[in-house]
């Protein structure tokens, strides 16, 4: 009876710890959505983070709001270079994907960047002239507007004023400070200002299932 009573015990502690834990790691995750949400008088958002061992596929905060004419910037903090976009795709017909073929007329030989890297370009079966390439719209900061005009912004780290009309906004690959050796050209930094009021919602198009929003007042 008494061994029995002292598992009910063991058993009642236990789930007591375990919503303790519960309750401070959402106070905590709370805390640092908090802090990550205003630094320095900006609204900043992470774009991932974590380690190689730990890698976090997520927008921290996932939902910020900010008034009209005010900005946001998000940053990739990670230690390693996983790469993340910011991708506003405001017409579905304007969605992409990271990477496409593409045909080639002429053979040419393509070389690894980094020199030395064990780098390979991955061309399609057979003997065709069609590469596997990075899709354009996706690596570099690109803006589709309402009449269907599209437009790479000057990387790194481009601005954008967005007006609510635009079909597709993107920030190209956002790698952590540091790690631009790893895919030239990418960026640290994306910053929009939002010129309209209304909720805007976003993807990670390299990790689909990271979502965030952006609400306007």
């Amino acid at each position: 009876m008494n061994q029995n009573k002292g598992t009910v015990i063991g058993i009642v502690l236990v789930a007591v710890m375990a919503a303790i834990t519960i309750i401070l790691t959402a106070s905590s995750l709370s805390n640092l959505q908090a802090v990550n949400a205003v630094e320095n008088g900006k609204t900043l958002v992470h774009a991932g983070g974590g380690n190689s061992a730990s890698p976090l596929t997520a927008f921290v905060p996932q939902r910020v709001q900010i008034s009209v004419g005010q900005s946001v910037t998000w940053d990739n903090p990670s230690v390693v270079a996983e790469p993340h976009t910011v991708s506003f795709v405001l017409d579905n017909k304007t969605a992409t994907d990271i990477v496409s073929p593409f045909a080639v007329p002429n053979s040419i030989q393509l070389s690894p960047m980094p020199a030395g890297s064990n780098n390979e370009a991955l061309k399609a079966p057979g003997p065709s002239n069609v590469v596997i390439g990075v899709n354009a719209r996706s690596y570099i900061p690109t803006i589709i507007d309402s009449q269907g005009n599209v437009k790479h912004l000057p990387p790194p780290n481009a601005v954008f004023n967005m007006t609510g009309n635009e079909k597709y906004v993107n920030s190209g690959w956002l790698i952590p400070k540091g790690q631009e050796k790893a895919f030239p050209g990418s960026s640290n930094t994306f910053t929009v200002t939002f010129e309209k009021a209304g909720t805007y919602r976003y993807l990670c198009e390299v990790h689909p299932w990271m979502l965030g929003s952006v609400v306007v007042k």
